[in-house]
């Protein structure tokens, strides 16, 4: 075991650390630098830097995997489909997190059919003029946030990462402002792939629950709780009113138009960039990233996207112990 001068830690500000700190506080700080520096390390030297160390348990919290509009549970896992409408074989996006060292890794129980309860929206007079909070037509999805949080958090003993995809995003947001915001308690960081942040131009198909969401929840809310956010977004299509109807690029411009009031921006097909990140986030826009499931080499879940846009959330969580030990030293 290499152990570093004392010299080295004065130049991260940490004197007399032997002294002054326990050691359970020390070997989690010297955990934080070391996963920093490897981080750093890959900008520079490519992606296996991270691979090659074994991350302490910390920053592989438990993962909640939050579908989008539309989407099942089994999206996520083996239930995603290749281009030739077979099966994956490599467990999805649940199956490749565990194979990065995530022990911990479940989906939102939610069936295809359950999207259908947002119909029950239509008798209540505030969905239907557009301004009706998200639990109107939402809550059963923010109550399932709820209980599957704290169910992992009560079965591993640790604080839980969100990481949702599409509309699970701001789902996931309305699901930790509400009531007080006492769920933050038990997650460690939301990640969003993809995800329409910001209120609509255009019409507001959520009628009126994203607005509350970006209205009441802003940015990240609840980075002073403890919370990390991470937004990524895909580039890789460019929205073209002029495109051959069908295309991606026409496709794109109409969801864009809807969004942002302007087609003719970058996104991932279907959520343009900057209506896919958050003030006070971690940024990550990836260029040859789409939206959709059904893109299977391209999207956010894809084998060699993932390791696109994870080491800079071990990154982002590797800062937020390195904090948490210094401001209660």
């Amino acid at each position: 075991r290499i152990k570093p001068r004392p010299a080295y830690w004065h130049h991260w500000g940490i004197q007399s650390l032997s002294s002054a700190m326990p050691r359970a506080k020390r070997t989690c700080i010297r955990l934080a630098l070391l996963v920093l520096a490897a981080s750093l390390s890959r900008a520079f030297l490519g992606r296996t830097v991270v691979a090659f160390i074994t991350l302490p348990k910390a920053l592989r919290p438990p993962v909640l995997v939050l579908p989008g509009f539309g989407n099942a549970a089994e999206d996520y896992g083996e239930g995603e489909l290749i281009s030739t409408g077979e099966a994956v074989e490599d467990g999805g996006l649940v199956g490749r997190l565990q194979r990065r060292g995530f022990e911990s890794v479940e989906v939102l129980p939610v069936a295809r059919a359950d999207w259908l309860r947002i119909l029950g929206g239509l008798w209540d007079e505030d969905f239907r003029a557009g301004s009706a909070p998200p639990d109107t037509a939402f809550g059963w999805y923010l109550d399932r946030v709820d209980e599957s949080v704290k169910q992992a958090t009560s079965r591993t003993g640790q604080r839980v990462m969100l990481l949702a995809h599409s509309a699970g995003g701001w789902l996931g947001r309305a699901a930790l402002g509400r009531r007080g915001a006492a769920l933050s308690e038990n997650v460690r960081a939301v990640v969003s792939l993809g995800s329409p942040h910001r209120r609509p131009e255009a019409e507001d198909q959520t009628r009126g629950a994203l607005k509350f969401v970006d209205d009441n929840y802003p940015g990240a809310f609840l980075k002073s709780r403890g919370v990390e956010y991470v937004t990524v977004a895909g580039s890789a299509v460019l929205g073209d009113e002029a495109a051959q109807q069908g295309t991606p690029e026409r496709q794109a411009w109409v969801s864009y138009e809807r969004l942002v009031g302007r087609g003719d921006v970058p996104g991932d097909g279907i959520v343009p960039c900057d209506n896919a990140h958050l003030d006070g986030a971690t940024q990550i826009t990836l260029p040859n990233v789409r939206h959709s499931i059904g893109t299977p080499k391209s999207w956010y879940g894809a084998d060699a996207v993932i390791d696109e846009w994870l080491p800079q959330v071990t990154f982002a969580l590797a800062r937020q112990d390195l904090i948490g030990a210094l401001v209660s030293r």
